[in-house]
């Protein structure tokens, strides 16, 4: 009896170490089924190019056909971040709230600062780094579907540029500050993380394709962006 006992827990054993091709089962994948990419818009020769207030939204809004599966948590590669930026997981934190805070139904995603990637990768986790990214870009979302209908994605703020964190939303631009303001980017950004993508010519949305420096704004959503995560969720 205990010799039949010890054969039947060794080969549950090697069941449990046997990779899923062994027993039948495909391996899971991870297919990148969106890149989106928010770019800086013109900059004059000194100044900041951002405009005060939110302006005349037009309520528009587009959807990317995904959506945040349950509450999660994001996780920020602190090696990364720029130095001299400060209160970054605050800010982050605080973009990822201003979704939830239009749509009580949608998920909620908090932040935490035990990220270790330096470059986007499908693993299965959320995480935000700065890193490279080309040309004129501010930021990146990059997101992933894997095969058994799990929906992932990171986003990678642009090492390269000039960034600031604002003590406050103010009247939505800092005229002087030549540099971009996180949580100003990062809301625009978590809006693809939500299952939104760019409205078009809607300069005042949240979502709006481009990024000014100086900007604020984007702190709150304009109505198209709140239309957009009601409409989700």
């Amino acid at each position: 009896m205990i010799r039949k006992l010890a054969i039947l827990v060794a080969t549950l054993a090697l069941l449990v170490a046997m990779p899923a091709t062994a027993l039948g089962r495909a391996p899971l994948h991870a297919t990148l089924i969106d890149v989106h990419t928010t770019r800086t818009a013109a900059q004059p020769s000194s100044g900041a190019n951002c405009t005060n207030g939110e302006g005349s939204s037009k309520g528009l809004y587009t959807r990317t056909g995904w959506k945040v599966q349950g509450n999660k948590t994001a996780h920020l590669n602190t090696a990364t971040v720029p130095s001299g930026l400060s209160n970054v997981a605050s800010a982050l934190g605080a973009s990822f709230a201003a979704w939830k805070g239009a749509e009580a139904a949608a998920p909620s995603i908090t932040v935490a600062n035990d990220g270790t990637l330096t470059k986007q990768a499908a693993n299965h986790r959320y995480d935000l780094m700065f890193g490279r990214a080309g040309g004129n870009t501010i930021a990146v979302t990059y997101t992933w579907q894997w095969s058994n209908g799990e929906i992932e994605s990171d986003t990678v703020f642009n090492s390269r540029l000039a960034w600031f964190t604002a003590s406050s939303i103010g009247d939505g631009c800092y005229e002087t500050t030549v540099a971009y303001d996180l949580r100003n980017i990062a809301t625009h950004e978590f809006g693809h993380t939500y299952g939104l993508g760019h409205p078009g010519d809607d300069r005042f949305e949240t979502m709006y394709a481009y990024g000014y420096t100086g900007e604020t704004l984007k702190w709150t959503l304009a109505s198209g962006d709140v239309a957009g995560v009601k409409s989700i969720y």
